[in-house]
């Protein structure tokens, strides 16, 4: 493939660049002045038989038009909006994306960006981090992801992964598509307005095309409704960001988690001041993993290219590990299990589960994951159970996540850790001496950091209530308590 000569249009990954430049004759357009590119372009137009783009920068008719030997457009990602297809089907030139490989990451941070903005996780943390757990008191009630009704806009490959992790969250899926799916479990619309109507969370995980361009308009955020929240993880254009962005000031809609925007990377700034959404600069597919994976698939297309064979059409889950498998654990391991992670567990005794892996010390669970999670009820025996031994187990690219109690965790051991790089990061939901959060987590970018909120939704705040009132009924009345401990 030495004498392959590839245009790469932008910097876009290290590892890429590096293969190409290894495997091919690479010419890097960036290295030419913006406004010297046309230049360039003429000086190698004989030599460049390959371009590759990726989302935010494509190949137009005038790039085609002025590569004459052009053969491949190989293109670092799943989206090809960008590429003029119909100049590509004109001169013959191949067009090759890289689907599957970033379908699980995308889709889990579709799920994320839907807990975050109902959660209010970016708000929490920065609630914490600028004092103001301890000098205003709890953060605000917030509502539940788990039991919201899920409309998917587009139920191809990340939809319908959308939809097999919202399902584990209890989430009834509906959707919209061009025809109607054998999924009969999910609820078909044949239009998106209706589609936006009977649902909580509409997901936007569609390709973009001229049909597909501001298909959520004015009427579709109306439909959604002030409680309803929009999570676009396909396309910025999408998404009408003028009446989208009136409908959350106006609060004719409830929420928002944005990965893409219409001109990036300027995303509004109108949106920076809202608490209403979460926004994150189009990341679905930025993990180390898929962008490797993708990577490999535009060098192996190249190379099938070259060889003058076919072309290929085209995460393994994160190994999770759960200190406790209780009611809480429990739940946990069901969710994770939808985003195809391996379930490990450390209890005092064996359970009936042959799904999930038993490990009978906790520091043999740690070496056997890559997320280790605390959901043990706390007493002598498991106070500090996540000791110093336990967290370099878990290993420079673990991740913490303590949703039990404090004490769980050795916490002066854990921030030595993260200092030293000794631990990859932490979701920190409880500490040692609340509302006093170790300071020196505060400045650190590899933690999240939420004031003690793992039940602090409305609904659930609403049903604990209720469990107090009926308690004291039954007590009055001479009857069993419900939830008798002592």
């Amino acid at each position: 493939m030495d004498s392959l000569g590839v245009l790469l249009v932008a910097p876009m990954n290290a590892y890429l660049e590096q293969e190409l430049d290894r495997r091919c004759r690479l010419f890097r357009l960036w290295e030419s002045p913006a406004d010297r590119r046309d230049d360039y372009l003429r000086a190698h137009a004989s030599s460049i038989r390959a371009v590759v783009p990726y989302a935010h920068q494509g190949v137009d008719a005038a790039m085609i038009d002025a590569l004459p030997s052009l053969e491949i457009v190989s293109s670092f990602s799943v989206g090809i909006d960008r590429v003029d297809l119909d100049a590509c089907r004109r001169r013959g030139v191949r067009v090759t994306n890289t689907p599957d490989v970033l379908t699980d990451d995308v889709a889990d941070l579709a799920v994320g960006l839907a807990i975050a903005a109902l959660r209010k996780i970016p708000q929490a943390d920065r609630y914490v981090r600028a004092g103001k757990w301890k000098s205003k008191g709890d953060f605000t009630l917030t509502t539940r992801f788990s039991g919201k009704r899920v409309g998917i806009l587009g139920l191809g490959r990340i939809g319908l992964a959308v939809a097999k992790r919202a399902e584990a969250f209890d989430c009834p899926i509906s959707y919209h598509s061009r025809s109607e799916k054998p999924f009969p479990k999910y609820k078909f619309y044949p239009n998106v307005v209706d589609l936006a109507a009977n649902c909580d969370v509409l997901v936007v995980a569609c390709s973009l095309n001229p049909e597909t361009r501001h298909i959520v308009n004015r009427k579709v955020i109306d439909a959604l409704g002030p409680e309803g929240v929009l999570i676009n993880i396909a396309r910025g254009a999408h998404v009408d960001e003028p009446e989208l962005i009136s409908a959350l000031l106006e609060k004719r809609l409830g929420g928002a988690g944005l990965d893409v925007f219409e001109d990036e990377p300027f995303a509004p700034e109108q949106l920076f001041e809202l608490d209403n959404v979460v926004l994150v600069p189009h990341v679905g597919s930025d993990t180390e993993e898929t962008c490797r994976a993708m990577a490999d698939l535009v060098l192996q297309n190249l190379e099938a290219h070259a060889l003058n064979q076919p072309l290929l059409t085209p995460f393994s889950g994160k190994r999770v590990g759960i200190i406790g498998l209780g009611r809480i654990g429990l739940a946990v391991a069901r969710r994770v299990e939808a985003f195809d992670c391996p379930v490990n567990y450390c209890q005092r005794t064996k359970q009936d589960h042959p799904g999930y892996t038993y490990y009978p010390s906790v520091v043999e669970l740690a070496a056997s994951s890559d997320v280790l999670v605390v959901a043990c009820p706390l007493n002598e025996h498991t106070r500090h159970i996540v000791n110093r031994e336990v967290m370099e187990a878990l290993g420079p690219r673990g991740v913490l996540i303590n949703i039990g109690r404090g004490p769980h965790v050795d916490e002066a051991a854990m921030v030595a850790a993260l200092l030293d790089g000794r631990l990859g990061g932490a979701g920190l939901d409880v500490f040692e001496d609340e509302p006093n959060v170790p300071e020196a987590l505060l400045g650190m970018d590899n933690v999240v950091l939420v004031p003690h909120v793992g039940s602090a939704t409305h609904e659930t705040r609403t049903a604990m209530a209720d469990l107090v009132l009926g308690n004291l009924e039954a007590h009055v009345a001479g009857k069993p308590l419900l939830t008798q401990v002592v």
